[in-house]
């Protein structure tokens, strides 16, 4: 090494924090680990405890669940629609990202911002939207079809298993798009190429080389969406207990609110989805473990060849376009249509029952619309600002300090990646109920829900972004003088701003929509506009539901379009 070398090395060897900062963020590390861990110990605790924690321990709750009728019966049917749904979104997603990626569809760019769509959009508009759409009864699709083909015509029903299925499957599509679309486009070459030269045909090399490249992330896809559709609360509360169809997120809400409550076997069957979403998150860290059998041999796969799709080319197309419509654009008409008619019922699509009451009754009339749009619109900007500032802190010592206890928070905060948001609500409640004039009731608790169920989807965004900033830069900033709080605002934010934009705005609109997590944890003082969505729900006026999904859309979109809007102008 050089002398010039040994003279840069040297400072980033030798300069060490001082002991006080390292305590803080020690400190931090440390409380985040409690905030994600508490929740998961004490759902446990509760599940073999006869009353609060601290009571005798007895085994009458998990016997409870093995022999509850009710409880296998729901327990069934979350393996059926965890598996259905799961599989749907598989199929949709990896063909979906194979045929943007990988073939010379036309319009790709355009369906691959369609595909990502349902994020943006709260799953409840498009529950809604599919009840428009597919209710037996006054489905827009069957009121189409009696009318061609004859009264009481169904040709969809939302409100069975597979209906259930197919809304969940198509929410969760995008999530597969998003984990397998990067690794078809950064395929390496040179393989493709020699197996081609080796004589394999299409199918082949799809099913030999490009698919092998993708195991890891196929994998961690397909958990994923196995974590998510078990512990899915919408669907299964809303279109799931109108149909009769019991799961256990709807169980465990019902064991929580209904009279009499049964928390103790709340909490065991939270211990069921504890359990399914700890072991997808194992075996999703020991697929990524062994990622680097699947590495890329290039540093990149900028030229990768494009499938030509033949006569199949235009089919394939509208097929995809096709699913885009109907995975955001024909729910999202059709609540628009629903909020303009004066009811909703079979042949009520006249021009005579087009009125705007139902947005000045909920505007300025229904009590709880505004209160519950402050109190989401502030949670999702602290929860965001928060999970950001935490993360930042976070990945500091885990990245840049490699402090003592760096291990610790690395597997501490995939915890809420597998703990379904229900469960997690079980455990937070579990420990603020007992605590005499705590966080319980308070908007408080529901912000510290948020933070602690989305701290690990903020720590991957901002870990990533720093291990791309290089610690020269960093080191040249505190041989000059500057803090370490100094040195993160001038060199580190600046260059990481994409990335903690992106993050914010994706943990502002996952708040916005929440549901599973807070329906345990708020009362009427602190209620949100999701929870509210649940009320106006089980009033059953379904053009007041309309209106009100449709603010929710807009409260999550107008940040979203500011916040681009100002990351477009400080990159020109």
């Amino acid at each position: 090494m050089t002398a010039a070398g040994h003279a840069a090395a040297a400072p980033q060897a030798k300069r060490r924090l001082p002991a006080r900062e390292r305590a803080l963020f020690a400190a931090i590390a440390l409380l985040a680990v409690v905030m994600v861990s508490y929740p998961v110990v004490l759902v446990f605790l509760r599940s073999i405890s006869t009353g609060d924690i601290g009571s005798p321990l007895t085994l009458e709750w998990l016997s409870a669940l093995v022999d509850s009728g009710r409880s296998r019966e729901a327990l069934i049917n979350t393996a059926i629609y965890t598996a259905g749904s799961s599989s749907l979104a598989m199929i949709l997603g990896v063909g979906l990202s194979f045929l943007a990626a990988r073939t010379d569809m036309p319009g790709s760019r355009i369906l691959g911002l369609m595909a990502m769509m349902p994020i943006l959009v709260p799953p409840f508009i498009l529950v809604v939207g599919w009840v428009a759409l597919a209710d037996p009864n006054a489905g827009l699709i069957n009121i189409a079809a009696s009318a061609l083909a004859g009264p009481r015509t169904v040709l969809v029903n939302i409100n069975t298993m597979p209906g259930l299925i197919w809304m969940t499957g198509l929410f969760l599509t995008p999530y597969v798009y998003l984990l397998v679309a990067a690794g078809f486009r950064n395929c390496d070459p040179a393989m493709e190429e020699a197996a081609r030269v080796s004589g394999a045909s299409r199918l082949r090399l799809l099913t030999t080389v490009i698919l092998p490249l993708q195991r890891p992330a196929l994998l961690a896809a397909l958990l994923l969406v196995v974590i998510m559709s078990a512990g899915d609360f919408i669907i299964p509360s809303t279109v799931g207990l109108k149909a009769r169809i019991y799961m256990l997120p709807s169980l465990i809400w019902q064991n929580e609110s209904s009279f009499p409550q049964r928390p103790g076997l709340a909490a065991a069957q939270s211990m069921l989805l504890v359990v399914i979403g700890l072991v997808c998150i194992y075996f999703q860290r020991r697929a990524l473990q062994r990622g680097g059998r699947y590495t890329l041999v290039a540093g990149k796969g900028a030229n990768v060849s494009q499938f030509a799709l033949g006569r199949l080319r235009y089919p394939l197309t509208a097929l995809a376009f096709l699913f885009a419509l109907c995975s955001s654009v024909l729910p999202i008409l059709a609540v628009g249509c629903m909020a303009f008619m004066r009811f909703w019922a079979p042949y009520a699509m006249k021009l005579e029952n087009v009125t705007l009451r139902h947005f000045h009754y909920m505007l300025f009339e229904y009590p709880q619309v505004w209160p519950s749009a402050r109190h989401s619109l502030l949670l999702g900007v602290l929860g965001a600002s928060l999970c950001v500032l935490l993360a930042l802190a976070l990945c500091w010592y885990m990245v840049r300090m490699r402090g003592r206890f760096a291990g610790l928070v690395q597997y501490a905060m995939v915890i809420p990646l597998g703990v379904p948001g229900i469960a997690l609500g079980v455990g937070i409640l579990s420990f603020w109920i007992l605590v005499p004039g705590g966080i319980y009731g308070t908007l408080w608790i529901l912000l510290l829900a948020y933070v602690t169920a989305h701290i690990p989807v903020a720590i991957q965004f901002v870990g990533s972004a720093l291990h791309r900033i290089h610690t020269d830069l960093e080191e040249a900033s505190r041989i000059s003088g500057r803090s370490l709080i100094g040195t993160i605002r001038r060199i580190d934010l600046p260059l990481m701003r994409p990335a903690l934009i992106g993050c914010w705005l994706l943990i502002y609109v996952v708040i916005l929509r929440e549901i599973s997590l807070v329906i345990l944890l708020y009362n009427p003082s602190t209620i949100v506009l999701s929870v509210g969505l649940m009320d106006v729900w089980g009033s059953g006026f379904y053009p007041e539901l309309a209106v009100y999904s449709l603010l929710l859309m807009v409260l999550g979109l107008i940040p979203v379009a500011l916040l681009s809007r100002y990351a477009q102008f400080s990159a020109d």
